[in-house]
């Protein structure tokens, strides 16, 4: 069986053009914004994510498609999380003995809300494989040549890391409450771009996830938005609040912090990082920093990295077998 998770093209983290030079944060106080978090903020973060409600509301199954008969159906599940409507995919074998889960995040595109899945498979498939929404984003995924596309799920799409981050661990209990064969002892995640940084994210919250896999991907945001206060992805995400006088800068500044896995590398279970050697809108070298800090933790077997020669954030998922084998023989571990 072969599961095909192409990094989607358009789902691009940041500007690839060039922008306008100005100083969007004339007025507000970059040094105290930007400034490295200290030991009391890391841990106002974490106490803000063990003091959030991730349980889902109104869960139910939207739609069953038959796959192959009676072994094999692709459900669209909706649920509700603080009032949020979301929704998110998932393919379930017939099988009563306990399965684990795999959970793909998508990326970001600034212009394209919608998340495109393309999955080429057999009837004999040993895990559930789960795609969540995220909200404000529309999920339309290709099984075997036929298109399956969910509602949009409600929400903007500004919160795009740490919310999402909230959205992916309600996907998951969701998932749980209406396949009673998904074993949540053993739960992996894999991300492109932006869902690299939810999948890592994700790990180092719910300890339910014990193997993540990041392609291409941001590991911190705070040093990210702090380059790039141009980029317009980078406000619509970190920034616009602040400078409209909507959001205040500790608010925005542990957003950005909650955002960052380079912070919190202590609660990360095994973990890839694959990047592109001529990535130039998520480049290696923050990864290669995260995965030295990881090595002189004495955490050196929690992390692998691996760099791709002529490799950018365009086509490192695309014709890349050695990519695919290292992430599926490595998720293939539960």
């Amino acid at each position: 069986m072969h599961l095909y998770n192409f990094l989607q093209l358009s789902a691009l983290l940041f500007c690839a053009v060039a922008c306008k030079k100005e100083d969007p944060l004339k007025n507000i106080d970059k040094k105290a914004l930007f400034a490295t978090p200290t030991s009391a903020e890391l841990e106002a973060v974490r106490a803000s994510w063990q003091s959030r409600q991730l349980t889902p509301v109104d869960v139910r199954i939207e739609s069953t498609h038959e796959i192959f008969k009676d072994r094999l159906y692709y459900k669209i599940v909706s649920f509700r999380l603080q009032g949020i409507k979301q929704y998110v995919g998932a393919l379930v074998p017939v099988t009563t003995s306990p399965l684990p889960v795999r959970m793909s995040v998508y990326g970001f595109s600034l212009t394209d809300p919608v998340i495109h899945e393309a999955v080429q498979t057999n009837d004999n498939v040993p895990f559930i494989y789960a795609l969540p929404s995220l909200r404000g984003q529309t999920l339309s995924v290709n099984i075997n040549g036929v298109e399956y596309k969910a509602p949009a799920s409600e929400g903007t799409r500004n919160d795009a890391f740490d919310a999402a981050t909230d959205d992916a661990i309600a996907s998951l209990n969701a998932l749980l409450t209406i396949a009673p064969q998904a074993d949540a002892s053993r739960v992996g995640v894999r991300g492109g771009s932006r869902g690299g940084t939810v999948a890592l994210l994700m790990a180092i919250r719910d300890k339910r996830v014990k193997l993540a896999a990041g392609v291409a991907f941001p590991v911190d945001l705070l040093a990210g938005t702090s380059t790039h206060q141009n980029d317009p992805t980078y406000r619509f995400q970190f920034l616009d609040a602040l400078i409209n006088g909507s959001e205040t800068l500790p608010v925005a500044r542990q957003r950005l912090i909650a955002s960052s896995p380079t912070f919190f590398y202590q609660s990360l279970p095994p973990t890839q990082m694959h990047f592109g050697e001529k990535d130039d809108i998520t480049p290696p070298q923050p990864a290669v920093i995260l995965f030295d800090k990881m090595k002189a933790a004495g955490m050196g077997a929690n992390i692998s990295y691996f760099e791709y020669s002529n490799r950018d954030h365009y086509n490192i998922g695309i014709d890349n077998p050695e990519l695919q084998t290292r992430i599926n023989t490595f998720l293939d571990q539960l």
